[in-house]
């Protein structure tokens, strides 16, 4: 956590630091500002490219599939056929991201151009051994096998937004 004095007013500091971060990360909601002892905290919720970050200590860890109703994934077609071929990627990024909703629901706030979704089988995904998380704003985490969710995980795969089912093979 990045950590400022409290010098003067703590709102008016809040305030400077939202405008400094932008507006849009603070609007999707990732990162969390909080006062500790006098100090104002900055913390990422997710999107870690620093590869020090333990997950356990930020996250809660979700144990059962029971605890999701849904773990989607939102793309494009463009990258699709790269995804079939070798699973989700976490790029630079520490975790793979999924949303606990689909792009209509109002809690979640995803890319207005994504036009595929991929959901994961997270009963599976936990058989397999793989860690799943979920950040203070419901963004569902995982560091995946080595930074790579494999297509065996994947449940099922839908066009967005008519919700077509898009045929692949996860054996």
């Amino acid at each position: 956590m990045a950590s400022f004095n409290n010098k003067g007013n703590m709102a008016f500091l809040e305030e400077e630091i939202r405008e400094d971060i932008g507006w849009n990360l603070y609007n999707k909601q990732q990162f969390s500002l909080l006062e500790e002892n006098g100090e104002l905290l900055i913390r990422a919720n997710q999107g870690h490219t620093v590869m020090t970050v333990e997950s356990e200590r930020l996250l809660k860890q979700i144990l059962s599939a029971d605890e999701m109703i849904v773990c989607v994934h939102g793309t494009y077609k463009r990258n699709l056929e790269s995804i079939l071929e070798s699973g989700l990627k976490r790029m630079k990024r520490l975790h793979v991201h999924f949303s606990s909703g689909l792009p209509t629901d109002g809690e979640v706030i995803s890319d207005e151009m994504l036009n595929v979704l991929i959901y994961l089988d997270v009963r599976k995904a936990l058989e397999e051994g793989m860690k799943l998380y979920i950040s203070d704003n419901k963004v569902i985490l995982t560091e995946g096998f080595d930074g790579l969710v494999p297509v065996k995980c994947f449940e099922k795969i839908e066009s967005w937004p008519d919700r077509k089912p898009i045929p692949f093979s996860n054996v």
